[in-house]
């Protein structure tokens, strides 16, 4: 594709006369106001050959155009769908690679129409820098043809898809009609229209979004997973689990059963955080496995996990277009563990004591917490254990000031969450019998976004000792038991 693009850039350069302005343009300091226009600045440095210098700057120019265009025909399709789609907003973090592909496929069509308009070579910082601008009535036109060509390949890949299952390949039937979805779905993003075509050229025309999805639900519904092992399996933090999850696709046709090989399948949890990969395959006899590699956390006692056919084009069919199709998204097969939600957590333990404001060295409020988290069943993280993400006068400054969003973005790989506070005591009264007020502030910070699920709050503790010493360390120890019962209701009934 580079060697493509260098060849054309080259082209496009010896067949363009650019005269160099002799003062430093202003379009070099800023991009000029033009909404008529899509523009890009290319710059690169003087290495000793002018040409490949400014064939770099051009290159640079046109990629930024690219660069805004792919990323606008995404934003094009997450708007134009996000309504009406099932599953909720567009991102192209929810395995939607194959849009966010065709977005920069469509994108580079665009190189040709492309036009380098000014050049200028700033002698003093020898640096090349190359204007370069794209009509958006040219690049409507292109998409207009692009659409057309999404018609085209639409109409090719039912055939296509036709002449596989005469074969028996299934896989590459679904491969043939989700690849036209994509095109269509794009297409018609970008125009804001919905496509039709003669898929099967027989004279009528149909809308090609309806047409393609009912070919596929036609595939899905003849399609049935077997399970094989790994259900029932029990799950540990931060362990794989012991065996991988196996079963077999086949598709069934007047009473034959042919093996879907090669046909890629998506993987979900449920309940659970965990490491796997979210796309496998079958083998050429139909079977698949999946495997967990790392158990990270538990919501639910009984987490599932989901393997299903891994169609993401699916996911952008409305809601009319889905009850239309009944059984497109339902079909697959489920898989449940046993995992202990508590013992899942990972909790870091911080508590800071001060006697008539003296920060103490050692906290037994500490020690108080952590054996009340641990006969919970939670997994504790001691401050120490953490030390080389930051450092105990860092976490103790955060814990202080409750800058709880710096902890989450620190500490967010460390433990799921943290209880962590003030208790301290003051001397009210000395003489024969000594007395001390307490209070305590424990809060339950949830590690990936910094926000207070739960809090232990207490205050005017009273106690009484012997000597001021005794008095204020039961006043301690009298907050810190009452804030941490609290701090246990809040996080078990956060975490049910």
């Amino acid at each position: 594709m580079t060697n493509r693009i260098r060849t054309i850039l080259i082209i496009l350069l010896s067949s363009i006369t650019v005269i160099s302005a002799a003062k430093r343009p202003a379009w070099v300091d800023s991009t000029p106001t033009a909404p008529q226009l899509y523009q890009g600045i290319g710059v690169a440095d003087q290495t000793g050959t002018t040409a490949e210098d400014r064939l770099r700057a051009d290159q640079n120019a046109r990629t930024e155009i690219i660069q805004e265009i792919s990323s606008n025909i995404s934003s094009e399709v997450s708007a134009y769908y996000q309504e009406t789609a099932a599953s909720g907003n567009f991102t192209a973090d929810q395995n939607f690679e194959v849009f966010t592909s065709l977005s920069s496929a469509y994108a580079e069509a665009t190189i040709e129409g492309i036009k380098i308009v000014d050049r200028y070579f700033d002698k003093k910082n020898k640096t090349h820098y190359s204007y370069a601008t794209l009509s958006r009535a040219e690049f409507r036109a292109q998409m207009t043809r692009k659409a057309n060509e999404a018609r085209a390949i639409a109409t090719a890949s039912y055939a296509y898809a036709q002449e596989a299952l005469g074969a028996d390949n299934i896989s590459m039937a679904i491969s043939h009609l989700s690849t036209a979805l994509s095109h269509v779905l794009v297409a018609q993003s970008i125009i804001k229209k919905q496509l039709e075509g003669d898929l099967q050229k027989d004279g009528s025309s149909e809308f090609l979004v309806a047409g393609l999805s009912n070919e596929i639900s036609k595939l899905i519904h003849k399609m049935r997973f077997i399970k094989g092992d790994g259900d029932g399996q029990k799950a540990e933090r931060d362990q794989a689990l012991f065996g991988a999850l196996t079963g077999r696709l086949i598709y069934e046709d007047d009473g034959r059963e042919i093996p879907a090989s090669n046909t890629a399948l998506a993987v979900t949890m449920e309940g659970a955080s965990a490491e796997f990969a979210a796309t496998i395959h079958t083998d050429k006899r139909g079977h698949f496995e999946a495997r967990i590699d790392k158990m990270i956390s538990a919501t639910s006692p009984t987490p599932q996990i989901r393997i299903q056919l891994h169609l993401p084009q699916l996911a952008l069919l409305s809601e009319e277009e889905r009850n239309d199709l009944a059984g497109l998204t339902t079909s697959g097969i489920h898989y449940t563990l046993s995992m202990d939600v508590a013992s899942s957590i990972k909790i870091l333990v911080r508590v800071l004591e001060e006697i008539d404001g003296q920060r103490l060295p050692r906290s037994k409020s500490d020690g108080i917490l952590i054996k009340a988290l641990i006969s919970q069943k939670y997994k504790v993280v001691d401050a120490m254990q953490i030390s080389n993400a930051i450092s105990l006068k860092d976490l103790d400054f955060a814990l202080y000031y409750e800058d709880y969003p710096s902890l989450a973005n620190t500490l967010g790989s460390q433990a799921d969450y943290a209880v962590i506070g003030l208790v301290s005591s003051e001397t009210s009264s000395e003489g024969t019998l000594n007395y001390a007020r307490g209070s305590a502030k424990l809060n339950v910070v949830d590690l990936s976004s910094g926000r207070i699920i739960a809090t232990g709050n207490k205050s005017n503790i009273k106690a009484a000792g012997n000597t001021v010493k005794k008095a204020n360390s039961s006043a301690l120890k009298k907050s810190s038991y009452a804030a941490i019962t609290e701090v246990l209701l809040g996080l078990n009934a956060a975490l049910k």
